[in-house]
C-alpha cells in the first residue's frame, strides 16, 4: 500500500483542515501525521488508522528548535520511505520540504493557505518570501487553496504561470453540509446560552483573535455603531493567541456589554447558527474556510476585499465586501446590515446554495483523492 505522510506545524490547522481528507485517504492509504502535539489539542474524532508522530515544530522562527525539528523530520522520512509527503501551515511547509528534499523523497507537495509575511514589511517580509520561495523549490508540486491565491503567489514570488495549483474549485476542507447547516433549536440555544435576546442582531467573528484576523477593526466598528443603534450584539469565537483580549475589552468601552468572548470552541457551527453575520475583516487569508462553513449555516459574510476572500465571497450575492483596512466602510456595512435583516437573509440563503454546489467536504474530498490516485 502506498504511504503518505501530512506534516502541519500545529494540530489546530489539522483540526481545520485535514481530518476529512485523513479518514478519505486512510482507505486507500497508509497514512502518517507529523504534527506539534503540544502546541493544541488535537481532535479526538482523528480517524484511528493514522498514525501520530510528534514533531515539536513550533510557530515562531527559533533556529535552534527548528533544526531539532528538521533533524526529527529527517529521521522519520529516512525510516519509513514514504512516497508522498504532503505539509500545510508556513513552518510545517519549509521543515517538511526541506527534510523531504534532502531524504530524496519521490513526490513532495505544499499546499498554502495564506501568507505570513503580508501584513509584515522591510526585512522580515523579504525574509519570509524568500522562506515561500524555498519551499516552492524544495517542493516537486505546490497547490493554493484559492485561485486568486495561487495567481498572487505567482505574481509576489515571480513564479510561472500555473506553478501554483489548485484541487477542484478550491477551498482546502470544504464543509461538512450536515453539521454546518440552518438549525432554530441551536439558534434559540446559543442565544439563551450567551444571555442574547431572540431580536437581536449578531456580528459573529470566528478565527484566532490575532492582529492580521483584522480584530481591532471589528472592534473599533461595533464600538462605533452600538453608539447609534441598540439591540446589537458581537460575538468573537477563537483562541487569544497574541493575548489580546484584555486590550480589545478595553478598547470596546461600553460596547464591551454586548460583546461575548467565546474563546476557542469545537462548536463553530453552534454559533453561526445562532449569528446573523460573519464579519471577517482579516488583512490575509487563503481561501477563508469558515466563510463557507457560515454559508452552509446560511449566514453570509461582510469581509475585507482580500486575495483569497474574494473566492470564498461572491460580493452583493453571498456576502459583502469592503476596502482593506478601511474601518469606516466595515461599519457603514454593519449599520446597513443589521438594518435590512431580509437583504441579509436573501444574501444567506444563496451563499447555503453556493456552498451546496461547489463546496461541500465530499467535492473537495473527492478532489483530493482523484489527485492522490493518479499522482501515486
Amino acid at each position: 500500500m502506498k504511504s503518505i505522510c501530512f506534516v502541519a506545524t500545529s494540530p489546530f490547522a489539522v483540526n481545520a483542515f485535514l481530518l476529512g481528507h485523513l479518514q478519505l485517504l486512510s482507505q486507500y492509504f497508509q497514512v502518517t501525521l507529523c504534527v506539534n502535539k503540544n502546541e493544541y489539542p488535537l481532535s479526538r474524532s482523528i480517524d484511528e488508522r493514522v498514525h501520530v508522530l510528534h514533531v515539536p515544530i513550533e510557530r515562531k522562527i527559533s533556529p535552534f528548535h527548528d533544526f531539532l525539528a528538521l533533524l526529527r523530520l529527517i529521521s522519520i522520512f529516512r525510516e519509513s520511505d514514504f512516497d508522498v509527503i504532503h505539509s500545510i501551515t508556513p513552518k510545517g511547509g519549509a521543515l517538511a520540504m526541506l527534510a523531504g528534499f534532502l531524504c530524496r523523497v519521490p513526490n513532495r507537495i505544499h499546499t498554502f493557505t495564506g501568507q505570513v509575511w503580508v501584513t509584515r514589511s522591510g526585512v522580515i517580509r523579504s525574509l519570509l518570501k524568500f522562506i515561500d520561495r524555498l519551499i516552492v523549490g524544495w517542493a516537486t508540486t505546490v497547490f493554493s487553496d484559492s485561485a486568486s491565491q495561487s495567481r498572487f503567489l505567482e505574481r509576489e514570488l515571480g513564479l510561472a504561470a500555473g506553478r501554483v495549483g489548485m484541487l477542484g474549485d478550491g477551498s482546502i476542507a470544504g464543509v461538512d453540509v450536515e453539521r454546518f447547516r440552518p438549525n432554530e433549536e441551536r439558534r434559540r440555544n446559543i442565544r439563551q446560552r450567551l444571555n442574547v435576546g431572540h431580536d437581536a442582531f449578531v456580528f459573529l467573528f470566528v478565527g484566532r483573535i490575532a492582529r492580521d484576523k483584522g480584530v481591532f477593526d471589528l472592534v473599533k466598528a461595533f464600538r462605533q455603531l452600538s453608539r447609534s443603534r441598540a439591540g446589537l450584539s458581537l460575538w468573537m469565537v477563537g483562541p487569544d493567541e497574541e493575548k489580546l483580549v484584555t486590550e480589545l475589552q478595553s478598547l470596546a468601552g461600553e460596547a464591551g456589554a454586548s460583546i461575548r468572548w467565546v474563546g476557542p470552541s469545537t462548536e463553530p457551527e453552534a454559533y453561526m447558527a445562532g449569528a446573523d453575520l460573519l464579519v471577517l475583516p482579516s488583512y490575509r487569508e487563503g481561501f477563508g474556510l469558515v466563510v463557507v462553513e457560515a454559508a452552509g449555516c446560511g449566514l453570509p459574510t461582510l469581509a475585507y476585499e482580500i486575495d483569497g476572500v474574494v473566492d470564498a465571497v461572491e460580493s452583493n450575492a453571498t456576502g459583502v465586501l469592503v476596502p482593506l483596512r478601511d474601518v469606516d466602510a466595515l461599519t457603514r456595512q454593519m449599520e446597513f446590515m443589521a438594518g435590512h435583516s431580509d437583504y441579509v437573509k436573501r444574501l444567506g440563503l444563496t451563499a447555503r446554495q453556493r456552498v451546496v454546489e461547489k463546496f461541500t467536504a465530499t467535492a473537495v474530498g473527492n478532489a483530493w483523492l482523484s489527485f492522490y490516485n493518479q499522482f501515486i
